[in-house]
């Protein structure tokens, strides 16, 4: 099941899809304590996409914990960051990973033989760099759970996250009451 959990949330992708939890991955362990930062998830479609999903949750999760809500302008930066240091990332593991022949010589197999190997690691990185050449082919998803509907804010946060992006990306914006036509399920974590 593609089922994963992430601010208080659980998201359900496409069981075509192959999602990685970025933190969860070897690559990010290996560049984590370099000042770039991920996004939470990294997708690849059937279609032939790739998708970077960040999630936010400033709904109130426990009475205690309060959470304070960045301007639009701050938010869009932090997570136009993330998108933009995902991207280096995900150039940075494949270039790592193409210097060891053995892993080289299994990537070129694949290509070769036009295989896709959605349980290889090695297959997964590439491919994701793969798609990201073709800017069309992207899509940043900010997903934004808010405690009120205030479409100013959702539209103001767009426009800074566009500042972000290449041309061509796409950008969505949704929340579990307007889901935007985006394929993912999202609902609070049963505890």
């Amino acid at each position: 099941m593609n089922t994963f959990e992430e601010s208080d949330l659980q998201l359900t992708f496409p069981e075509s899809w192959v999602v990685r939890k970025f933190d969860e991955t070897a690559a990010y362990h290996s560049v984590s304590g370099h000042g770039l930062k991920g996004v939470d998830f990294i997708c690849l479609t059937p279609e032939g996409r790739l998708w970077l999903i960040e999630v936010k949750n400033y709904r109130r999760r426990e009475e205690r914990h309060r959470t304070r809500r960045r301007s639009p302008e701050a938010l869009g930066e932090h997570v136009g960051r993330k998108f933009v240091d995902t991207k280096r990332l995900i150039r940075i593991v494949n270039r790592a990973m193409r210097r060891n022949w053995w892993i080289a010589l299994q990537l070129f197999w694949y290509d070769l033989r036009k295989v896709n190997q959605p349980q290889s690691h090695y297959w997964f990185w590439a491919e994701a760099e793969r798609r990201m050449s073709n800017p069309r082919k992207l899509v940043c998803l900010l997903w934004l759970e808010t405690p009120e509907r205030n479409p100013d804010y959702e539209e103001a946060t767009a426009e800074a996250l566009e500042e972000w992006l290449e041309p061509g990306n796409e950008l969505k914006l949704a929340e579990t009451q307007r889901t935007a036509g985006v394929p993912v399920t999202v609902t609070r974590k049963q505890t």
